[in-house]
């Protein structure tokens, strides 16, 4: 598919949920992510976004690992707003996201100072601050210590949301629930990324309805829904998830000189080449994954079936 058709296709499905649709009664506000480092839109982004009547962004401002040359807690990307044309009359919802192994790492008394140095670099002018982090059992009580750290260093005005995996969803009692004001479920990364027979890991219609079915009937939070719209290619190397190359060109994977196309969403690396700044060898494969309309359809109609906020916003994730 190339990509007008690409952009096109999703921007017409967008299209139809924009600003105005109602879930069981409920006003549904259209947001999207914004996850580059570089905050700039493009005439065209404003042109679209202005046409779905989208005033809502939530724009990575931050994202927080583990070095590992020395297991220092540290940035590895921060926004940088280069261009504000387009912004004005938008919503801004920064957000921090912050890998599992950091909450493996942090001790207790370094959580209050974690939690003040997010803050300095997201502000508090904004009216919602999202920190996006796949927990686990071993992480929840660090994880959500510093939830309660970060709640309790915003103005009232300020509400604080944490994202919400569809395992953590379906099993509350098991997971937890963050001590936040609000959740964003993410309806996607349903599959196993790590296994290279997967067939799409970004979005199984199979695999999130066995979430959505027998998931408690009222969530302890307020839910927004999160919807994928983004494409990447996994690379394994020695049948191990290596890297991942995001958006990438269907030109590039169709040159038969570097790629053999074993499959619709199949490529194995013929000879050495870089690309998109990854240094791909003879023998590596990958998976194209993308969403197709089904899929989106499908995702959009499990949605209507959450018991989503009064107020609730579907955000596609990414702009």
């Amino acid at each position: 598919m190339n990509a007008f058709r690409f952009t096109t296709l999703f921007f017409s499905l967008v299209a139809l949920f924009a600003c105005g649709k109602k879930n069981k009664g409920r006003f549904v506000e259209t947001a999207f992510y914004h996850w580059q480092t570089v905050l700039q839109l493009s005439p065209a982004q404003i042109q679209r976004l202005d046409s779905l009547g989208c005033r809502r962004l939530y724009v990575k401002a931050l994202d927080l690992g583990v070095l590992p040359e020395t297991g220092e807690i540290a940035p590895f990307s921060q926004l940088e707003i280069a261009d504000s044309t387009g912004l004005e009359g938008r919503v801004l919802i920064p957000c921090v996201f912050i890998t599992n192994q950091v909450f493996q790492r942090v001790s207790s008394t370094q959580i209050p100072d974690l939690a003040r140095k997010v803050l300095e670099v997201t502000g508090m002018q904004a009216p919602e601050i999202q920190i996006d982090c796949d927990w686990t059992a071993t992480t929840q009580q660090p994880y959500f210590e510093f939830l309660r750290e970060i709640k309790k260093r915003l103005p009232p005005a300020c509400r604080l949301s944490a994202t919400i995996r569809l395992h953590q969803y379906k099993f509350p009692k098991r997971t937890g629930v963050p001590p936040v004001d609000r959740g964003m479920l993410m309806l996607y990364n349903t599959g196993n990324i790590d296994d290279p027979a997967t067939q799409n890991s970004i979005f199984a219609p199979s695999d999130a309805r066995k979430y959505i079915a027998g998931a408690p009937r009222d969530y302890p939070l307020p839910l927004d829904v999160a919807l994928p719209l983004f494409s990447w290619a996994l690379v394994y190397r020695h049948d191990e998830l290596w890297k991942i190359w995001p958006d990438p060109d269907t030109t590039e994977l169709n040159d038969t000189a570097f790629f053999k196309v074993t499959g619709p969403d199949r490529r194995t690396v013929l000879q050495e080449t870089f690309r998109n700044g990854l240094f791909l060898r003879p023998g590596d494969q990958l998976r194209i994954e993308k969403i197709r309309q089904d899929d989106m359809n499908e995702a959009r109609a499990l949605a209507d079936r959450i018991d989503m906020a009064e107020d609730a916003v579907l955000a596609y994730f990414h702009l």
